[in-house]
């Protein structure tokens, strides 16, 4: 609009020019005969015609121009807030997929009361709900040492390797501060030390979120998402966290009262050692897996020495104390996870060695009866010896079966007592 109306001004101009010029011609002419006073009087007003024309016009087009100027601010507002809506709508879609993805985790949480399903479960769909962006892990209390332990992780280098099992600085403070956490650049948050963080982390964590995993009764652990980038994780992300490990803590605590109840059913509850027919059923796998593998498989049976006597001389009290010190002997002997030690029943015990040649279980259990032999307990403050008589058997070498394994092995261990006790003995 502007430019329509320069051109009516120039229009205005050009027609008024020939004008001028032909007053100018008359002008001259007029001087000529002294008519000059007449045509100043007529050039003048229609110079003054000219300038109110050319104000007019002006202040027309400065109107313009300022309608103009608050057009495009309104059109500038119009596409920021349009830009605003874009972005709301894909933070909204963003979230509710996010809830959806949540939904099918949660089907998925709860399929299983298995700890190691469900604690795999639980990283493998975490790590779907944040985009692959962060390695997951997964730290819970050991209710013996009170200390995190990592159990579970999805790292997006699997080759990551995480030399802090139980934990670190960031870890430590959700557990005093009892509170999710969020630290968009570990080396500008002010809560923590760049140096320190370099010292105690062997690996690199530009940014990292976590989330306590608390029961009303119990803090049971955190769940973390880490990235080697800064700036990875936002406010929002730590609020769906914190909703993700709601859901989770229910998951993993009925899948630790699982497993605490099936602990219950197959371990001893004065020795804490397995009861035998958690044996048997282990026994007759190993059999099993031995005979397909063609690999060797012992067995000890061990006899606490005379603990009639024990009960007889400092009462029935005193034969627990002596039966739960033989069965902390074979937990430290015996610390591997492929062993099994079992109470097997009355004062005998019994140890599964799976892929253990005779020649080497008869050394393992010639160092358990002299560590028995070597040690002192006080039953009623007086310092007490006691001796074990073993018994070893072999698969295949001694027997063809589990029952004949387990059966061998009562033989030789009776052997042994026959001998004159305290010491170790083979069929």
């Amino acid at each position: 609009m502007i430019q329509i109306q320069k051109r009516q001004l120039s229009k205005i101009i050009l027609f008024f020019l020939p004008v001028l010029l032909i007053l100018h011609t008359a002008t001259v002419i007029f001087l000529f005969k002294k008519a000059f006073i007449f045509v100043i009087l007529i050039y003048g007003l229609i110079s003054l015609i000219l300038f109110f024309v050319y104000r007019k016009n002006k202040k027309k087009i400065d109107s313009l121009a300022i309608k103009k100027q608050d057009l495009l601010e309104g059109i500038n507002l119009l596409e920021e807030s349009i830009k605003k809506e874009k972005s709301l709508a894909f933070a909204w879609e963003k979230k509710n997929s996010r809830y959806i993805l949540l939904k099918e985790a949660l089907d998925r949480f709860n399929q299983s009361l298995i700890l190691e399903q469900v604690g795999r479960i639980i990283t493998e769909k975490t790590f779907e709900l944040f985009g692959s962006c962060g390695s997951v892990f997964i730290y819970l209390i050991n209710q013996e040492n009170n200390n995190l332990e990592i159990l579970f992780s999805k790292k997006v280098n699997p080759e990551l390797i995480i030399k802090e099992k139980h934990g670190d600085l960031f870890d430590e403070w959700v557990l005093r501060h009892n509170q999710a956490l969020l630290v968009e650049d570990t080396n500008k948050d002010f809560r923590f030390n760049p140096e320190l963080i370099k010292n105690e982390i062997s690996r690199q964590v530009g940014s990292v979120m976590i989330a306590p995993l608390i029961t009303p009764n119990r803090f049971m652990g955190i769940l973390r998402i880490e990235s080697q980038q800064p700036a990875k994780f936002s406010s929002e992300d730590l609020r769906f966290l914190s909703t993700v490990s709601n859901l989770v803590n229910i998951s993993l605590e009925n899948s630790l009262l699982y497993e605490r109840t099936e602990e219950l059913a197959i371990r001893d509850g004065l020795t804490g050692l397995y009861l035998r027919r958690f044996l048997d059923e282990r026994g007759r796998e190993e059999v099993q897996y031995a005979l397909k593998q063609n690999y060797e498989l012992s067995v000890l049976m061990i006899d606490i020495d005379n603990f009639k006597s024990y009960n007889d001389r400092f009462g029935h009290r005193s034969g627990d104390i002596v039966l739960m010190h033989i069965a902390d002997l074979l937990k430290g002997i015996f610390h591997s996870p492929n062993y099994i030690v079992s109470r097997f029943g009355g004062e005998e015990f019994s140890v599964l060695l799976p892929m253990t040649k005779k020649k080497d279980a008869l050394r393992l259990a010639e160092n358990l009866r002299r560590g028995i032999q070597d040690g002192v307990i006080f039953l009623r403050r007086s310092p007490v010896k006691i001796t074990v008589s073993v018994g070893v058997a072999n698969y295949p070498l001694d027997a063809n079966s589990w029952l004949d394994l387990i059966k061998q092995s009562d033989v030789a261990m009776y052997k042994a007592k026959q001998e004159g006790r305290n010491r170790v003995c083979s069929v």
